[in-house]
Order: C-alpha cells, then sequence, then structure tokens
C-alpha cells in the first residue's frame, strides 16, 4: 500500500529533481521536503524513500554517512578521547617532566622549596637531567599514558561507547526512475478514473483529503459523500492489497461510518482479503492497463511477492493461483 502522504512524495519529484539529505550542525540528519508532505502516521522520511527505492520507483545516489548512538540511534555524535584504565572522558594532555632516573610527573611534583628536586630519587634538578613531554594525565584516577582510548558520546543519552560500536548510516540523494514515472501515473490515474466514476453517481469527491474520527485526523486517497441519500466512501488506492493494511483500513471506514473501496493497480490482493471482500463489508475493484476499473481481479497468496515483480508485470502476463470475480 501507498499512503496519501508517500504518494505525494513521488508525485512531488520531477525527472530532474532530487530529494537530497541535510545534515545540521549538530549532525542531525533530515530530508525536510518529504516530512512536509508525509503524514503524522507515515514511516520515518528515510525509510519511505529507501522503501521506494528498493522497488525500483527512486533511484538512490551515494552522499555520505553518518553514525547513530547504539543506545538511543540519536544522529551527530561527538569524538573525544578517554582514560585507557579508567574509561574517564577528563583524561587531559599535559606537559610533564622525565627525569633521567624514568620517574615522569608533573611540574609541581618537582618543585621544592628550595628548587627543583625529583620527588622519586630526590636528586636536585639540573636542566639536563630533566626532559618535557606531552602525556596524558587521568583527572579521576591519575593514570598517565601517551595514547587515550577513542569514544564516541552521544548528546542526547550522553553514553560513550568505540567508534566500532556505532551505528552506520548511509545517506543518498533520491530521484524519480523512468519506471516510477509509470507507476506513479498508474496510481494517480487510478485514483482518478474512481473518483469520475463515483461523481457520475452523484457523490462529491475530495482527492487526497483528511478525514476527522473523534478529533483524530487521517489522509485518505478518496473521500466520496451523498448528502442525500447519507453514505459516504473512502477509497485507498494499493498495488497489490494485503490483509493487515486492509483490516487497519477497514477500521478506519467503519469508525466514522463509511463504506470502504479498496482499488488495486496490480490487478491482484491476497486471498485473505479476497475472502474479506466476499461480505459487504469492503469493495475490491481492479485498474486496468486500459484506464478501466473492474470488479475482477486475481488472488495471490502474498501481497509481498507479488510486489517484487511489479514492473516486469507491466509487460509480462500475471502467473497467478486463481481468478475472483465480485
Amino acid at each position: 500500500m501507498v499512503s496519501p502522504g508517500e504518494l505525494r512524495v513521488i508525485d512531488e519529484l520531477t525527472p530532474n529533481e532530487a530529494y537530497t539529505p541535510e545534515i545540521s550542525d549538530e549532525g542531525a540528519v533530515s530530508y525536510s521536503d518529504v516530512t512536509r508532505l508525509l503524514d503524522d502516521d507515515d514511516d520515518d522520511p528515510a525509510d519511505v524513500l529507501e522503501r521506494f527505492a528498493t522497488r525500483g520507483v527512486l533511484a538512490n545516489e551515494f552522499v555520505s554517512k553518518v553514525y547513530v548512538c547504539p543506545e538511543c540511534t540519536t544522529e551527530g555524535l561527538q569524538y573525544t578521547t578517554v582514560c585507557s584504565a579508567c574509561g574517564s572522558a577528563h583524561a587531559i594532555e599535559t606537559t610533564v617532566l622525565e627525569h633521567v632516573c624514568g620517574y615522569v610527573g608533573l611540574e609541581t611534583e618537582f618543585d621544592a622549596a628550595d628548587g627543583y628536586r625529583c620527588p622519586d630519587c630526590e636528586m636536585d634538578l639540573e636542566s639536563s637531567d630533566v626532559d618535557e613531554t606531552d602525556r596524558y594525565v587521568c583527572e579521576e584516577c591519575s593514570e598517565m599514558f601517551d595514547i587515550p582510548d577513542e569514544r564516541l558520546w552521544c548528546r542526547e543519552c550522553f553514553s560513550l561507547f568505540p567508534p566500532l560500536d556505532a551505528i552506520e548510516r548511509v545517506l543518498y540523494r533520491y530521484r524519480l526512475t523512468a519506471d516510477g514515472e509509470q507507476w506513479l501515473d498508474r496510481q494517480k490515474d487510478a485514483r482518478q478514473t474512481i473518483a469520475e466514476m463515483l461523481a457520475d453517481r452523484r457523490f462529491e469527491t475530495e482527492i487526497d483529503t483528511t478525514v476527522t474520527d473523534d478529533g483524530a485526523s487521517r489522509s485518505v486517497h478518496l473521500l466520496a459523500e451523498d448528502d442525500l441519500l447519507d453514505e459516504r466512501r473512502i477509497v485507498s488506492i494499493h498495488e497489490t492489497p494485503d490483509e493487515e493494511r486492509i483490516d487497519a483500513f477497514c477500521a478506519f471506514a467503519n469508525s466514522i461510518d463509511a463504506h470502504p473501496v479498496v482499488v488495486t493497480t496490480s490487478g491482484a490482493v491476497e486471498e485473505d482479503v479476497a475472502a474479506r471482500a466476499d461480505g459487504s463489508e469492503l469493495t475490491l475493484l481492479a485498474y486496468r492497463e486500459n484506464g478501466t476499473i473492474e470488479t475482477d481481479y486475481e488472488t495471490v497468496e502474498s501481497a509481498d511477492t507479488h510486489r517484487q515483480g511489479f514492473f516486469q508485470r507491466l509487460t509480462a502476463a500475471l502467473e497467478v493461483p486463481g481468478r475472483k470475480g465480485q
């Protein structure tokens, strides 16, 4: 199923445009145009775009990579270093003195009342006896070391973890494909055709509109109302309707006292969906290549496997286990 918001996202693209990720100064990634077009109950914008890329509707082009916190999935991690002994980030690079006897310490440790003296061997210091060097000193456990351990720090949950523990996310730029243009035209043509059919039956129709149920709003592909007969229809456009989404759609239709109508743009539905349409609670229709809408449709065992060959089915015969006429 493509939601009204997802259809908006694809419809907004032209062949010369693309959805490009935006990275804030804090490292947060967004697709602001996609977010604007999607509804609140749609999936994350990046997930929506990648799903359409997987199906061939969009083409993805590599842009960059970001790393997110494994604890809270926040983006924009900060690089830091920690003590190799206790793991504290309060390990600071400091200038230290190294005496010829081998003792290494802060300059303050060598400071005596009458000059400078090694706190270990108690030898008075001469300039030739000591070397200055930079080492890390932990303010928590006093450990001194040359190379600290690397960590990433999450600004949201304050977790510290090794860089290899971060979750890598690849960022893409998304463009509409030629197959995607065909797919988009098919969904929009199906929506327009059913709208015209209902208008011919004296329904007032609204395409891509919002319906409210007890204060909660939901977008629908098409709303059709006949005030005279007090009838209401909501229409959902599906490529290959599956049981889970149809159950949710029918439940919503029932909550607003509307009859659910589902149009399959592939000409096929799951067997369980077809069985549900045997009653009067759901109307199933199929959009055909010639631009007509019919009550005949195919049945398949699984919508997921049927969707995988969508673009191939535009030019090849549809192989299905049975045929259903409503």
